[in-house]
């Protein structure tokens, strides 16, 4: 069934234009596309906030925060918004009187135009200027009434709109209802005279006590006793009108369920909640304006379900109808058997009368009597009582058979009901056989008809299974092409650059300074980590960690390599160092005499920097599934699992195979006390393990420095305070204990192959020496046992010296006048709050936020399979390491010369034609916009390449 309310009352009208006035009025408009001829988005942004209203002509208009389809070529009247409407403010939204009209006015002065949206009969999107002559619209016409005419250079009549009245009077109430036809209905005789609609007219009348489904004039209402109390209700009423213009009004979307329990068919929406939907289904939406785009985004969604139910219905009957078929079959060939084998015996059983009647006929002929005669003679022994003449039913002289009426000698005549069970059966005889030869024919006639049973029901049973196959594969298309075509609803982390670290957190990373902002006043919170890279143009990026557990060293790695490609190091083709710093220790307050401009912060305390990385960077497809599948989740719960970063490495790569009796002593002098080494020999030591570290050279020792975040945009650095401990290198030294263990292994046998497999390695490595191995070692990734253990010592008695240089420094400034003193990370991050205006999470939001980002992750896969219930997909660009375990991928480099659009495009062709691709993945991969791919790439020029396992497929 469709919904029973898909258009606005004024009621309605007025609650929307309320949202829409405090959501957008004074924003400008960035862009204007079109869905179809009737419905046009209009994005709005400003410096915190993006949204897009959605226009329906004749239907709707509203806020929504669904990603709907958008057309490939704008239309005209799309271009023409564009052209007007472009980078002007909404200055004001009004409903024109009481009609279902709404201006909206861009700009200002004689700048000034105007967008009359009609939300009655057929509808119509019209722009004027600021005189209100047409400029275009997407339907012309002429009012049959007036005569006055809709089209271009001619001018919107706004004044010729219907005006609000008072409610009416009860004098003029009791007056219409007099004056009105007996047994009419009363909400067809007041609905038209009403501001509010008929959802409001039925609470009224429901709380004057009376039926608002049968409220008859004559009948159920009167005049004298109803009228009074009717009018009442109605003046209470007229409060809906002005809550709904102040926009203090939720959303409420009624529904029922169809089928299964999880099928949901909305039916109408509403601003308030009505006497009448009390007791019935319904859902409950903060605002009016999300109810609405909630109800339209998922009308076409419930459509498709609608369908998906009907299409198996009608699968399953035509399957139905086949089975019955052939049990149909089946059932007459075996009756046919049984009806052959009945035959036969009543030959054999009268064999005697057979013959003798077969023995008449054959002798009329004999003696060349004609048919006529023949029948003729028959009749007259019927007549005569012969028992052989009364046996015969007809004669077939062209097939030369004869039809007898045959019995069973031996039953009874009748039942105990007292109706026959021995009828007499109608038995066509051969007249050139006996009697025997007669019944052997019906018996051969029996076993064909058993052979073709046998036949059939094999035939039947393949028919019944290809026609199931066919059933299921119907119920799958029509379930994928459903799944395909429902809107996707946009991510909240979508608006930046984002992807999903190998090891499960959200990174983020800012477009431009205004989103620099808004990333770090919105997003950064407790425990969250920001990076950032030394470059001109590097984007900030922040690392989400709601849970504060330390974040591992590859997703830091990913971090960096995200902010490096998206600065000034892409276009150079030069790989950048990165680093990382605490949420605490990035601050918008400027020192005394200084100012940040937009998108610029302050960096307080140590940077940890982060080894250069190769700018390799890559594109992927993430699927989303049904969050209902519990199965699907467990499948994938282990697929982004955290890992260090020893433990990816090769078995070729790795350390255990190359431990000696020489490394065992080493590493036993390593473990000696720090008072046995002497300290100058420590001190180089500490220089060189913070080379290694922190490959770029730091910063210099003054106060605060300044690096570039965008073109016009700093960041700046105090080294007012310390980190506690570099993460990394915490990480690394745990890290580092696993191929010390696995040296105590090596005086144990080797296996079968080790032995030829070491030998191998010794021959390739021979003329390596220690410095060139750990060279190497560093490059990838990894670093040996020996340098690991002595780093992991000379950290931590870095680490040592620099909590003692803290607590000096500290103290120091202790004795320091308060005044002179600077602002603490944690002053610092308070006063940005404060200044900015911006108010903590509550705990309730922030848990409920948590799980919902959670759950969230949970059902997103880079692995799809085909048992999992994928409802859409989303392209991701990340660090190519990041993608390793991604079906659909490809690796982009610096540099190319064909567009990014077009490579997009080429690598989302490639993802479809995978050989162990599903129909479903194949379709959804077709939803993929190659727009909001190309968004999340790199500034410059990109190349796509593709892994060698993918040209070899």
């Amino acid at each position: 069934m469709p919904a029973k309310k898909t258009r606005f009352t004024t009621l309605d009208l007025k609650a929307c234009i309320a949202a829409v006035r405090k959501r957008f009025l004074g924003i400008r408009v960035v862009n204007v596309y079109d869905v179809d001829n009737k419905t046009y988005l209009i994005k709005f942004s400003k410096p915190d906030d993006k949204g897009v209203l959605l226009i329906e002509s004749g239907i709707r208009i509203h806020t929504t925060e669904f990603d709907w389809p958008k057309g490939l070529i704008p239309s005209g009247f799309a271009m023409k918004l564009r052209k007007h409407l472009k980078s002007r403010r909404l200055e004001s939204i009004e409903q024109l009187g009481i009609d279902r009209i709404i201006d909206l006015q861009f700009g200002s002065g004689e700048a000034a135009y105007h967008l009359i949206v009609e939300l009655y009969d057929k509808g119509n999107i019209i722009l004027t200027d600021f005189n209100y002559t047409i400029l275009s619209l997407i339907r012309k016409r002429t009012d049959v009434t007036t005569d006055e005419k809709f089209a271009v250079h001619e001018i919107y009549a706004i004044d010729s709109v219907k005006q609000p009245e008072d409610l009416i009077s009860l004098e003029k109430l009791i007056e219409l209802l007099n004056n009105a036809q007996p047994n009419e209905s009363i909400k067809k005789i007041l609905n038209p005279l009403l501001p509010f609609g008929s959802a409001v007219l039925d609470e009224c009348l429901l709380k004057a006590g009376l039926n608002s489904e049968s409220c008859i004039l004559g009948k159920t209402f009167n005049i004298e006793q109803d009228a009074p109390k009717l009018h009442e209700q109605l003046i209470q009423a007229m409060d809906y009108l002005k809550q709904a213009d102040s926009g203090e009004c939720k959303g409420y979307i009624t529904y029922r369920q169809e089928g299964s329990a999880s099928l949901l068919s909305y039916e109408e929406f509403h601003p308030f909640l009505f006497k009448q939907f009390e007791l019935k289904s319904y859902l409950e939406l903060p605002t009016f304006d999300r109810a609405v785009d909630e109800f339209f985004s998922k009308l076409e969604a419930q459509r498709l379900d609608g369908h998906i139910v009907q299409k198996e219905r009608d699968a399953l009957k035509k399957l139905e109808n086949v089975k019955k078929d052939h049990q149909k079959r089946l059932d007459e060939l075996q009756a046919a058997q049984n009806e052959d084998v009945r035959k036969a015996y009543l030959i054999e059983m009268n064999a005697d009368l057979v013959t003798r009647a077969m023995a008449a006929i054959n002798t009329a002929v004999a003696n060349q009597m004609s048919w006529p005669e023949i029948e003729e003679l028959v009749d007259e022994a019927k007549q005569s009582g012969d028992p052989t003449a009364r046996a015969i039913q007809s004669i077939k002289f062209d097939i030369n058979h004869l039809a007898l009426l045959l019995r069973d000698p031996f039953g009874d005549d009748d039942d105990n009901s007292g109706k026959s069970s021995n009828a007499p059966v109608k038995i066509d005889v051969d007249l050139s056989l006996t009697a025997f030869a007669n019944a052997k024919r019906y018996f051969e006639h029996k076993k064909q008809s058993s052979q073709k049973q046998v036949r059939t029901l094999e035939a039947g049973e393949k028919a019944i299974k290809s026609a199931s196959k066919r059933t299921n594969e119907l119920l799958k298309e029509v379930e994928r092409v459903a799944t395909v075509t429902k809107a996707r609803k946009a991510y909240w982390f979508e608006k930046f650059y984002w992807f999903i670290s190998s090891d499960n957190y959200i990174v983020l990373g800012g477009r431009d300074q205004q989103q620099n902002e808004l990333l770090i006043k919105r997003h950064l919170r407790t425990g969250d980590l920001y990076v950032h890279a030394d470059l001109h143009g590097a984007t900030s990026v922040i690392i989400k960690n709601p849970t504060g557990n330390e974040v591992p060293p590859r997703t830091l790695q990913e971090a960096g390599i995200l902010a490096c490609c998206h600065s000034a190091a892409w276009e150079a083709k030069v790989p950048a160092p990165a680093y990382w710093v605490q949420h605490d220790q990035v601050s918008k307050t400027a020192p005394t005499g200084e100012y940040l401009t937009t998108g610029a912060f302050m960096i307080r305390g140590k940077r940890n920097y982060l080894p250069s990385e190769p700018l390799n960077f890559g594109f992927a497809l993430l699927f989303k599934f049904d969050e209902s599948d519990q199965a699907a989740i467990d499948r994938h719960s282990e697929e982004r699992k955290s890992k260090a970063i020893l433990d990816e490495q090769e078995s070729v790569e790795e350390t255990p195979l190359e431990v000696s009796d020489d490394e065992d002593e080493e590493n036993k002098d390593e473990n000696k006390p720090d008072e046995q080494q002497p300290e100058e020999e420590e001190e180089d030591e500490e220089e060189q393990t913070q080379e290694s570290v922190s490959n770029p050279p730091l910063p210099s020792s003054s106060d605060e420095d300044e690096t570039s975040a965008y073109p016009d945009t700093q960041v700046t650095y105090s080294e007012e305070k310390s980190i506690k401990i570099d993460n990394n290198q915490k990480k690394e030294s745990r890290s580092q204990q696993k191929p010390s263990a696995k040296s105590n292994n090596t005086n144990q046998p080797l296996k079968r192959g080790q032995r030829a497999r070491l030998k191998k390695i010794k021959e390739k490595y021979k003329d390596q020496d220690e410095e060139d191995r750990q060279v190497r070692m560093q490059l990838l990734g990894s670093a040996g046992n020996e340098s690991k253990k002595k780093q992991q010592q000379q950290q931590q008695e870095q680490q040592q010296k620099q909590k003692q240089k803290v607590q000096n420094k500290d103290n120091k400034k202790k004795n320091e006048p308060i005044q002179s003193r600077p602002q603490s990370a944690a002053v610092a991050s308070a006063i940005i709050d404060d200044d900015e205006g911006e108010q903590q999470e509550d705990e309730e939001e922030k848990a409920k936020r948590l799980s919902e980002d959670a759950r969230l992750l949970s059902t997103l896969t880079g692995q799809p399979t085909a048992d999992d219930p994928l409802i859409n997909v989303i392209g991701v660009c990340a660090p190519w390491i990041t993608l390793n375990n991604y079906k659909y991928k490809v690796k982009i480099l610096p540099g190319g010369l064909g567009k990014k659009g077009k490579n997009v495009q080429a690598a989302l062709k490639l993802f479809a034609m995978d050989r162990t691709a599903t129909q479903l993945e194949k379709d959804l991969i077709k939803t993929v916009k190659d727009q909001e791919v190309s968004r999340n790439l790199p500034s410059g020029k990109v190349k796509f390449v593709l892994p060698s396992y993918v040209k070899l497929k």
